[in-house]
């Protein structure tokens, strides 16, 4: 392998490393936020919004605003929050360990939900298709309870026995309550809760608090369905039973609707929800969805204003000299007309120079000037230009070649996240 190929490896493995390093900071940042905001959620739903059953589901999408909360300001102008969390960014600059064993988690979580998808897909392409109630579905030979799948092509899966024993009305009640889960993009808001399991995969709650998710969602499902259907919570709740009867209690306590994971644990609350269905108006609850909308755009505005920059521009420089020793020359407008630089070269003014050397007390006639260089978090960037300069000659100007770091692709696509 030639030299230009083992530096161009060289630059990717620290590309690797740096972005491992920022994205493990920032991720395990929000993994301790993630705590207070689901207590949040929490609360709310089973207080303010208890008995609305439309804004305890909505609440959730408070949580869709936690992997961003990394970079927020107050994580350094804040006099306490160093002790809080700024522990967890040194351990991942300085062990490597900790920072690839955040990653692999990351890896090794997303491959179990991808696993289980593909499992899903592949046992959902094997199922016979059929026309029922003027709509094509999956037919399944499993005694587990409808669900849909598919996040850009969703399809209904009822199973055999569902088919033959119930009633055409009947079944056109179940597809309808899948086709709500489909129409109010509850499979899309599941892939995202599964998303964000895995990118704070330290935080095991989230799990536990994805089948309270599930569970308002099947709820909000229930109350549109019946509504849209034009029937009453009575027919509705004796379906749900007939369809225990049918299946087994056991497809209720081990299977799940549109993802194939356990949803049914507590059947008698859900009934007893169902009971308690009252007409709404369609209009007032568009407006609470707008409502909503505004509100979680207003708390991904405000995060974004109180966070840090993608990256900031160093402009201080650093002049060291054969020996070890350096000093650091504060950015100033002399110093930006003593040092400038083009893409390709150095230049050095010589009365500018003088005046620098002089206000930091600097003797030294050869000497490395590094320049530039960029901070992704405060303490954690990289990059920068080194040049050698020999200030031994007379020369009113120094014109000195050097190779831009900044044009680099790696050090681009780092500035760029």
């Amino acid at each position: 392998m030639s030299g230009s190929m083992w530096y161009g490896l060289l630059r990717f493995l620290n590309l690797l490393d740096d972005l491992t390093t920022y994205f493990s900071i920032q991720l395990g940042r929000c993994v301790l936020l993630s705590f207070p905001v689901l207590a949040l959620i929490l609360i709310l739903r089973r207080g303010v919004f208890m008995k609305t059953t439309f804004l305890k589901g909505m609440v959730w999408g408070i949580f869709a605003v936690v992997p961003f909360l990394g970079k927020l300001k107050l994580f350094y102008d804040r006099p306490w929050m160093p002790g809080v969390y700024m522990w967890w960014n040194d351990l991942c600059m300085v062990c490597r360990p900790v920072r690839y064993g955040y990653m692999l988690g990351i890896a090794v979580c997303a491959g179990v939900m991808i696993g289980k998808r593909r499992r899903l897909c592949t046992m959902m392409r094997h199922f016979e298709r059929r026309y029922i109630c003027g709509q094509e579905i999956l037919v399944s030979e499993m005694a587990a309870v409808p669900f849909a799948s598919g996040l850009f092509h969703a399809r209904i899966a009822v199973p055999r026995a569902m088919i033959e024993e119930f009633r055409e009305e009947e079944l056109e009640m179940i597809l309808l309550h899948e086709k709500m889960h489909i129409r109010l993009g509850h499979l899309r808001c599941l892939f995202l809760g599964d998303v964000l399991r895995v990118l704070l995969w330290p935080n095991f709650f989230i799990g536990r608090c994805m089948r309270t998710f599930r569970k308002d969602l099947e709820d909000i499902c229930d109350q549109v369905t019946i509504q849209e259907s034009g029937g009453n919570a009575y027919e509705y709740g004796r379906l749900l039973i007939k369809s225990m009867k049918a299946l087994g209690t056991e497809a209720f306590e081990g299977t799940a609707a549109f993802a194939g994971e356990k949803e049914y644990r507590d059947i008698r609350q859900r009934i007893r929800r169902i009971t308690e269905y009252e007409p709404y108006d369609s209009r007032r609850i568009r407006a609470f969805c707008a409502c909503g909308l505004a509100v979680l755009a207003g708390i991904f505005l405000t995060v974004r204003d109180h966070s840090l920059p993608r990256y900031v521009k160093l402009t201080d420089m650093v002049l060291e000299n054969d020996t070890g020793e350096f000093w650091i020359l504060k950015d100033s407008g002399i110093l930006r007309k003593a040092v400038s630089a083009d893409d390709e070269r150095v230049m050095i003014d010589r009365a500018a120079m003088d005046l620098i050397l002089e206000e930091y007390e600097i003797e030294e006639r050869e000497f490395s000037i590094l320049f530039g260089g960029y901070e992704k978090l405060p303490g954690f960037g990289g990059n920068g230009n080194l040049v050698y300069v020999d200030y031994a000659g007379q020369e009113e100007r120094l014109e000195i070649p050097y190779e831009n770091s900044d044009a680099y692709i790696t050090v681009m696509i780092l500035k760029w996240i």
